[in-house]
């Protein structure tokens, strides 16, 4: 069956929303919808993707040609589905799956809830910072303490999200609750190090998927995409300074 330039639009303009919404390289959601475009028929196409939009421009073989673009507001980290996306185009490009199923299929992805639940998130967290405090050669209390702060910062992030709150609010809360159970713990235990505890509660709040993004971005010649990420990571980094000071900083005058 053939696939109108304007089903075709529907379809690359869908899978590019996807991944960059959930966190794709500039380049990757630019390449996925030129594959798919071509995969459905289209004879050339133009994108041109930054952190907050995507301009598509594709051609038939007469030499008619569609354009639009889609404004990308919110933004997250979520490997599942850019992965589940990279594969539905593959298999567009192989003529393993038509059009219709292609685009229902991402339509679900699109709006299908994916990750962990709270606890096992919490958890995960809670992982991630007892492991930091190891490696800067914690001793078990402080260690737990970190695990704790972590996990704590992790349910933070939870509430902050499902209220839609502002941009790097979480991350500042974050970091002056990991500040406040370093300095309370300090204050009750004198032998725990509050450092090792800050360090581990803030480290699910550092941005290395933005950071590792903005560096493959500027290298692969996307210089307005990796610098805008490279912004966001480093505003995201602010935010979480800016809360341990301030918690210190409270601290210290008590």
């Amino acid at each position: 069956m053939a696939v109108s330039l304007e089903q075709i639009m529907k379809i690359a303009g869908l899978a590019g929303e996807i991944m960059l919404k959930n966190g794709a390289e500039t380049y990757r959601v630019e390449d996925t919808m030129t594959h798919i475009a071509k995969a459905c028929g289209a004879a050339k196409v133009e994108t041109f993707v930054t952190p907050t939009g995507l301009f598509l421009t594709i051609y038939d073989s007469s030499g008619r040609l569609s354009t639009s673009m889609w404004r990308v507001r919110a933004r997250t980290i979520n490997l599942d589905r850019v992965a589940k996306v990279n594969e539905l185009s593959r298999r567009l490009v192989d003529q393993r799956i038509e059009y219709q199923n292609a685009y229902s299929i991402l339509e679900h992805i699109g709006r299908e809830r994916t990750g962990f639940s709270l606890l096992p998130s919490m958890l995960a967290a809670g992982a991630v910072g007892g492991t930091t405090a190891i490696l800067q050669n914690a001793n078990t209390l402080e260690v737990l303490g970190a695990l704790g702060a972590a996990m704590t910062v992790r349910y933070i992030a939870h509430v902050v999200s499902r209220r839609h709150g502002v941009q790097f609010t979480y991350e500042f809360l974050g970091g002056m609750t990991a500040a406040l159970i370093g300095s309370g713990l300090d204050m009750l235990v004198p032998s725990i190090s509050r450092d090792a505890v800050i360090i581990g509660g803030i480290m699910p709040l550092v941005p290395g998927v933005a950071i590792t993004n903005a560096i493959r971005d500027v290298i692969a010649g996307d210089l307005l995409s990796g610098l805008s990420r490279g912004m966001e990571a480093a505003l995201t980094a602010t935010a979480v300074t800016m809360g341990v000071v301030i918690a210190l900083a409270v601290h210290i005058v008590r």
